[in-house]
């Protein structure tokens, strides 16, 4: 099915309400065994046993698994219309689908009864189909897509089953959803101002309230999966620290032949460090790292890369750091980024010294 807006409940409680309804009452008819008072005849519920209150729960309970499950995924889909009509309008929406619908079905049995059609099953037909006429003219198209040629959108994946549904018991199923198309698009053209009728307001605060205490639904928390745009961002936090500690270790080489003043080290160091403890608090925040206070033995592949980026360091120090940092590479480069370097160049020097006297 498409996916379009949030997913969940959330902002849809008359959606929630009607598949709740629907999918209980389509169940307790199949388990009592009263799937016989779900569907409308003229003849004789109507003329004969004034069955009127048949008009109403012929819109309640699906009478076969199938249609159930396709119907309640339909209504599902059809959460998009809720949020952008609001609750109250797509409540007056379904109310205004139902009353039309219904007479336009009473016409289409009494012309029908002639052909032969004399029954319509019992399932919210009408309701879902009228939903599906808002969703065919409100909803864009996402994406589209070709199959041997032939071009089809991502609206094809709620068409398809509303297809199956319409046509699962032949003439009698298409009726109703012919119905429902006609009452969705008699809506959509607003005749007689029925796009502005509300329920009245006493109505709506009364539902509203129990809406907020049984029906309400919270938002879906965000995913904690890594999308693409966070690796992005990992990926030149990673570099950012790279480059400082390539160019701190460049920066400490070339002061090791010029010396420079004790003010210049520390607006250095002060320079340096902080970027580089951003960045680390900023990967420790991503990775969840525990902080477990057992050392764990120096990784072989952090000391060899620690051995690249510090050559002139010798391998005790950089196993060390690396221990120190409980192989954390990040905090390993910080360490080995505040330890002096071997006066390697003084012992030469000292040596040249010695050797010309």
């Amino acid at each position: 099915m498409q996916a379009v807006g949030p997913s969940g409940f959330y902002n849809v409680p008359v959606t929630k309400f009607l598949m709740l309804f629907i999918g209980s009452c389509s169940l307790l008819a199949s388990i009592l065994n009263y799937k016989q008072i779900f569907h409308l005849q003229l003849s004789p519920h109507i003329t004969i046993h004034h069955q009127f209150w048949r008009l109403f729960t012929s819109h309640c309970a699906f009478t076969n698994s199938g249609e159930l499950f396709f119907g309640l995924l339909l209504l599902y889909s059809m959460r998009v219309i809720e949020r952008q009509f609001g609750s109250a309008k797509y409540a007056a929406f379904m109310f205004v689908t139902l009353l039309i619908a219904t007479f336009l079905e009473i016409g289409a049995l009494v012309s029908g009864a002639r052909l032969g059609f004399r029954k319509i099953p019992g399932g919210p037909y009408a309701i879902i189909f009228s939903a599906l006429y808002q969703y065919h003219r409100i909803v864009p198209v996402t994406y589209r897509f070709r199959i041997f040629g032939v071009t089809f959108n991502d609206k094809i994946f709620v068409f398809v089953p509303a297809i199956q549904m319409m046509l699962s018991q032949y003439f009698s199923t298409f009726v109703p959803a012919v119905c429902g198309l006609l009452v969705g698009a008699l809506y959509r053209s607003d005749v007689g101002n029925i796009k502005q009728w509300r329920f009245p307001l006493f109505i709506r605060s009364w539902t509203s309230r129990l809406v907020e205490s049984s029906l309400a639904s919270g938002p879906i928390p965000r995913s904690s999966t890594t999308m693409p745009n966070e690796i992005t961002g990992d990926a030149t936090a990673i570099n950012n620290l790279m480059t400082s500690a390539a160019s701190g270790l460049r920066n400490r080489r070339q002061n090791s032949n010029n010396p420079p003043s004790s003010s210049s080290t520390t607006s250095t160091t002060t320079t340096n460090r902080p970027s580089v403890e951003g960045v680390r608090e900023y990967i420790d925040t991503f990775t969840g790292r525990s902080s477990n206070p057992d050392l764990e033995p120096p990784s072989e592949q952090h000391t060899s890369v620690l051995m690249t980026m510090f050559p002139d360091h010798p391998r005790e120090v950089i196993i060390r750091a690396v221990t120190s940092s409980r192989n954390d590479l990040n905090r390993a480069v910080e360490i080995m980024l505040s330890t002096p370097a071997p006066n390697t160049g003084g012992a030469g020097n000292s040596s040249s010294s010695s050797s010309g006297r």
